[in-house]
């Protein structure tokens, strides 16, 4: 049966991509109406097979596309209440994966997906699924039992798919846990098989920068190029030169840092505390007056926009948004006496991110 929907799917795609020679996922009008067409076959054979996990679950993914997320939900939640006697835990764990992902970063989606891992679920998706959803909990929260949930997932996902994904995942989980010789143990490792990855030679230079192993983070540092990675033309591996400027300044290597924040500068606004310490360090005091005294005048013209405002909802909200941008223009003169007399350095931490991406076993984008 489920070659018999991708091939109804794929002869709707060829019609139009033959026709107008464009990705029929390039125009989402176009899209929704060879959905509906995709709808309408696939109601037709619900009818005929009911009980059919490959059915239900294309189905629930065309309601999906659209816009119809809780026609997919209760799809199929209706057909786990009917026919789950009669599925295996292969199919029951496919529908779990499926339901966490149109339940979009509920706790119902966690649920789901730890239903399915528990019946030992051989999709991929599900690990990808579970692991991003604990690692965005510890964004939220900073909560070290979310990161270490995380991690366990994505190397249970390496068993199941012993792919770029899921190592790299688990490597950043191992660097935010602070276990630096493993993470970069680890990034090594896929770099083996991904030679000059941009993205994996950032990884490896952030550990050696808290592993204190100067010369070799400097070193990936300079090998690294800003923009997206030319030899694998991936938007995930998209370096900026933020990524660069933290590194140098914990490195302690002002000079490169400031450099690379003058490129910044040329689409963006530097107003923050490490590119003061970086200026006055360095003894550029000039320059570091001047970037003071613009922010001040910024944040004093916000001010008194804010008093002529009268869009405000109310007088307290108004000056509760006063308040918020005069705290700003005290932190700010705090922070500048502070670097100034007391040899104060703002922090900085490195961060890193495993890919997210989706994790919809029957998706109609990734997996048709």
């Amino acid at each position: 049966m489920k070659l018999a929907i991708k091939e109804y799917w794929e002869n709707l795609k060829t019609e139009y991509e033959a026709a107008y020679n464009v990705s029929i996922f390039s125009n989402s009008d176009v899209l929704q109406q060879y959905a509906e067409r995709f709808r309408v076959y696939l109601i037709s054979l619900m009818c005929e097979y009911p009980n059919n996990v490959d059915v239900v679950c294309a189905l629930a993914t065309v309601e999906q596309v659209l816009w119809h997320e809780e026609n997919s939900i209760q799809l199929l939640e209706d057909f786990l209440e009917m026919y789950s006697d009669e599925l295996s835990d292969t199919d029951k764990a496919r529908v779990y994966t499926n339901l966490a992902f149109y339940h979009n970063g509920e706790i119902e989606a966690c649920n789901y997906l730890v239903k399915a891992e528990k019946l030992h679920s051989p999709y991929i998706e599900t690990y990808r699924g579970l692991a991003l959803y604990h690692f965005s909990a510890y964004e939220d929260n900073g909560s070290i039992e979310a990161l270490t949930k995380s991690l366990h997932t994505f190397e249970k996902g390496v068993t199941v798919a012993n792919d770029y994904e899921m190592n790299f995942g688990r490597a950043v989980c191992l660097f935010e846990c602070k276990e630096y010789d493993k993470a970069k143990t680890n990034f090594e490792e896929l770099l083996k098989d991904y030679p000059n990855r941009m993205r994996l030679l950032l990884c490896i230079a952030y550990c050696d920068v808290y592993l204190s192993n100067k010369k070799q983070a400097l070193n990936c540092l300079k090998q690294i190029k800003i923009g997206v990675d030319p030899a694998y033309h991936l938007n995930n591996d998209d370096i900026s030169e933020f990524d660069i400027i933290d590194a140098y300044y914990i490195l302690d290597e002002y000079g490169l840092f400031l450099e690379e924040c003058e490129k910044a500068k040329e689409y963006c606004g530097l107003s923050d505390g490490p590119y003061y310490f970086g200026l006055w360090i360095m003894n550029q005091h000039d320059q570091f007056y001047h970037e003071v005294n613009k922010q001040r005048t910024e944040i004093l013209a916000c001010i008194e926009d804010a008093k002529t405002d009268e869009d405000f909802d109310s007088e307290e909200e108004k000056q509760s948004y006063i308040q918020s941008w005069e705290d700003d223009l005290e932190a700010l003169s705090t922070m500048v006496h502070k670097i100034k007399h007391e040899n104060f350095k703002p922090t900085v931490k490195l961060k890193l991110w495993p890919l997210y991406g989706c994790y919809l076993i029957d998706c109609l984008t990734h997996n048709f």
